[in-house]
């Protein structure tokens, strides 16, 4: 997942990883932590970040994210890109295949270059322990491939793009 956190008049990239044994990277700009997450109640959270802990409570309004680090600073994210996300695409129909729900990417059945048929998955997600094959809206080749296997998306964001 990528986000933008604002700060100062200053945008700073944010991406989120899931790794194999269940921590999450979290990079920040140019500097990277080890996060394990645990879910304590709705929108509260408990953060091990690189052996700091720390209660975060969190809310969202659309693509914008906040987080409360409880006796500790606020945050304002927004998900990367969000105004152009659309299923199927971007204004003018690019052919940007989109995630329709928060998750994580369990396969990328497709790689650029590669020609697909409508209909044909491109991306199997795993969300709200159902999985989710994203599919081709059309006949075309596939220009760029987004997402890797093991990824943490938002819902709207890019996937994959077929021209």
């Amino acid at each position: 997942m990528q986000t933008i956190y604002e700060h100062d008049g200053q945008t700073v990239p944010v991406t989120l990883k899931q790794n194999a044994d269940g921590t999450y990277t979290a990079t920040v700009g140019d500097r990277a932590y080890t996060v394990r997450a645990s879910q304590a109640a709705d929108d509260v959270w408990l953060l091990d970040l690189d052996g700091r802990r720390a209660q975060v409570y969190t809310a969202h309004n659309g693509v914008q994210r906040f987080a409360q680090v409880v006796g500790g600073d606020s945050f304002a994210l927004r998900v990367a890109e969000a105004r152009s996300r659309r299923r199927g695409g971007a204004a003018g129909g690019e052919g940007k295949l989109t995630a329709q729900m928060p998750g994580q990417v369990v396969d990328v059945m497709v790689a650029a270059g590669d020609e697909v048929k409508q209909g044909q998955p491109l991306v199997v997600l795993e969300a709200m322990k159902m999985e989710i094959r994203a599919a081709a809206t059309k006949d075309g080749t596939v220009r760029e491939v987004y997402v890797k296997k093991g990824e943490v998306v938002e819902r709207g964001q890019p996937l994959v793009w077929v021209e």
